[in-house]
């Protein structure tokens, strides 16, 4: 049972890999709302993270960029 479930986790990670790197190739961009709504924070909260460098910086054009929400989620689970 515990190698099954070793096994499990193996493949999500690497499907997480997977889907970090599909998003990274597309470079699929998040509104400020977006974001607001996928991490459940209010802008001024987003930005206040941002200038302490505890959340990714928006791209030039105030979006952000999936993958970089991706990996913050990612780093905030482990």
């Amino acid at each position: 049972m515990q190698t099954d479930l070793q096994a499990l986790r193996e493949e999500v990670s690497a499907l997480k890999d997977v889907v970090h790197l599909l998003v990274r190739v597309k470079g699929e961009r998040l509104t400020t709302t977006q974001v607001e709504e996928r991490i459940g924070r209010t802008r001024q909260t987003i930005m206040k993270m941002v200038r302490h460098g505890d959340f990714p910086e928006p791209c030039t054009d105030g979006r952000w960029l999936l993958s970089d929400i991706l990996e913050y989620e990612s780093a905030k689970k482990h």
